[in-house]
């Protein structure tokens, strides 16, 4: 089996793929923002909102639901009031998960997107 890819290699691909929907509606997207809480992977100012995306790796239920807390602690802090989690499930049985909910009073919607890797020697010619 492959080895478990970082956090930062998900966040990048998530970020090359909405940098140009951001820049084309007029937005800005700022990477790993510095707060007194930690970073924030993805901060996206639209239309004079706050969004913020937290990037996590697949560690198990128990670090997921962390994750949420994290994502809320966050949200607070920057006074947004929506915000998105995206995990990268590298299992070899992933389980893709969509669920929107609230914690702590602020909206989160979570992305549990699996992620196929296949090691150099599975390559055909």
């Amino acid at each position: 089996m492959p080895q478990t890819p970082q956090a930062s290699v998900g966040r990048h691909l998530l970020l090359t793929y909405l940098d140009g929907f951001v820049q084309t509606v007029g937005g800005s997207m700022y990477l790993e923002v510095q707060t007194g809480r930690g970073r924030i992977d993805l901060f996206i100012i639209y239309n004079q909102r706050k969004y913020i995306v937290e990037t996590k790796i697949w560690r198990g239920e128990l670090h997921y639901q962390k994750g949420k807390q994290q994502l809320a602690a966050y949200l607070k802090l920057e006074k947004a009031i929506e915000g998105y989690y995206v995990i990268f499930d590298h299992r070899n049985v992933p389980e893709p998960r969509t669920e929107t909910e609230e914690v702590d009073g602020f909206t989160i919607r979570s992305y549990v997107i699996p992620v196929i890797q296949q090691s150099p020697s599975s390559f055909q010619d």
